[in-house]
């Protein structure tokens, strides 16, 4: 009697074992595929940031600012004669 239930503990034990060994396998494999693709999401949203950073510079070259005002806008320098000094007097400190 004491064999069989030896026999039995090690068998539940065994099998125990064997079950999380298997569920610790297709956690891994689930978090592995969790992982990559969050990797290809992270290469993507880099990808979309260069592009980004690169339109911005297009957009905010001092060239393209300037066309766009001229034409667009219609702005012009000031003659020398248009432009004024002001001068503020100070405010006394408190």
């Amino acid at each position: 009697m004491k064999k069989a239930a030896i026999g039995i503990g090690l068998a539940l034990v065994l099998g125990g074992l064997l079950f999380l060994n298997t569920w610790q396998g297709y956690r891994f494999e689930s978090l592995k595929r969790d992982v990559q693709a969050m990797e290809a999401e992270q290469r993507d949203w880099l990808e979309q940031n260069k592009k980004l950073v690169a339109a911005v510079a297009v957009l905010s070259s001092p060239e393209r600012i300037q066309r766009i005002a001229e034409k667009d806008l219609a702005l012009r320098k000031p003659e020398r004669s248009a432009l004024a000094t002001v001068v503020l007097p100070e405010a006394p400190l408190e």
